[in-house]
């Protein structure tokens, strides 16, 4: 019996080319608009999040702020040790390389860096500029800034009195690989270095205030006595950050921990009021091409209400007589959806194309299989909801009447 409902439903469609034609340019359209905007926002979201927390930490792990201690770990205790410098009293991590192997082996994180960081100025030929010292192991931090491919001017070593600059920072006080610079900090505090290499970020701040050196190295510099400014933590899951850091405070309840998803709360509420945007013109992109073909499934019910009464009176069956319209609406629907997924697809191939062309396109746009299938089961889905009001017309005629009055 399905196959004589399938044979019987194929017939209408192809008697009613038109209208055919009309539902399914309509669900082409709809589901090609649908996924070039999905693909459009999920690009431009991930080159947000991959400018915002791409080459940054995801977690720190801090001393308390909110009082003067340094945390030191022996055994399963720790132990505040007050750290009083000649400015003000900061908090640092005294004895972090237990904690550092701890949370190497820690699930889910990817990168485990330990920092120094301090303020202070770079001088050259009585010239100064305020800068931020970074103490590094440079093979830990690199997993994170991506340091040594973006030294493109000299060698990205460091150790001794090596340190690494930025592109802008060289430019504005004429610095050269092998230049002798002297940097002081804000305690007093100052050394000579030797410039090993010139960093590019491709950011103006960076480029012109960072210093990367080696952390023994700053630690002497910054009076530190062995001790760090934080541990900086990247995972594979940027958005699961808020759940790895609790897990890792639950561990070390002594710490401060902080993710890149608290310390960006603006960034999270834009991106969230986007997919909202987003979702809602689906929604009704959706809803209009579902009306649609309800209308048209309606009008084509009412213009084979003949051709049903004949059927239903020579014997077919109520519920086949319904599930001629509703086979009907799931063909309309998934080969106008697999249509639509294939020109929304070249849409943005050919928004690609003419981005690049013109030079405005700074990320990349790619289509999701998850989401084409999505949307393809959804507006099946919708084409099958949208066959009911029809098929239920359907259902309701009776043959008699309906031979009767033509």
């Amino acid at each position: 019996m399905f196959s004589f409902e399938s044979m019987i439903a194929w017939r209408f469609l192809k008697e009613s080319r038109l209208q055919t034609i009309l539902i399914l340019l309509g669900i082409i359209i709809g589901v090609s608009v649908q996924i070039f905007l999905s693909s459009l926002i999920s690009g431009l979201q991930r080159n947000l999040i991959e400018q915002t927390v791409g080459d940054s930490p995801h977690i720190l792990l801090k001393a308390q702020e909110n009082s003067p201690q340094s945390i030191l770990q022996k055994g399963n205790q720790s132990l505040v040790i007050p750290i009083i410098t000649a400015a003000k009293k900061d908090a640092y991590i005294l004895s972090y390389q237990p904690l550092l192997k701890k949370l190497d082996t820690f699930p889910n994180l990817k990168i485990v860096s330990s920092l120094v960081e301090g303020s202070g100025f770079i001088t050259k030929a009585e010239v100064s500029r305020p800068v931020v010292v970074k103490g590094i192991f440079l093979d830990r931090a690199d997993g994170i800034y991506k340091i040594i491919q973006r030294v493109n001017n000299g060698k990205a070593v460091l150790g001794g009195t090596g340190v690494l600059i930025g592109r802008g920072l060289a430019e504005d006080l004429k610095i050269e690989t092998g230049s002798i610079i002297e940097i002081r900090t804000s305690e007093g505090n100052s050394g000579a270095f030797a410039v090993n290499g010139i960093f590019d970020f491709e950011n103006a701040a960076i480029n012109s205030s960072w210093i990367f050196m080696d952390i023994f190295r700053s630690q002497a510099l910054f009076d530190l006595n062995g001790a760090i400014s934080r541990i900086e933590m990247q995972i594979d899951q940027v958005f699961q950050s808020e759940n790895i850091a609790q897990k890792i405070k639950k561990d070390n309840p002594d710490f401060l921990i902080e993710t890149w998803q608290s310390n960006n709360r603006q960034l999270l509420s834009a991106l969230q009021s986007q997919s909202a945007s987003s979702y809602m013109i689906q929604f009704f992109v959706l809803l209009a091409v579902t009306l649609g073909i309800a209308s048209v499934l309606a009008i084509a019910a009412v213009q084979k209400s003949r051709e049903i009464g004949i059927l239903k009176a020579m014997g077919t069956r109520t519920n086949s007589a319904s599930r001629i319209f509703l086979i009907q609406g799931a063909v309309l629907g998934l080969s106008g959806s697999i249509l639509g997924s294939l020109v929304g697809v070249g849409l943005i191939k050919m928004f690609q194309i003419a981005s690049q062309s013109g030079g405005a396109l700074s990320f990349s746009i790619q289509v999701e299989f998850r989401t084409a299938i999505s949307l393809i089961v959804i507006s099946t889905i919708a084409s099958i909801g949208a066959a009911l009001f029809p098929a239920r017309k359907a259902a309701s005629l009776v043959p008699i009447e309906v031979i009767r009055n033509g």
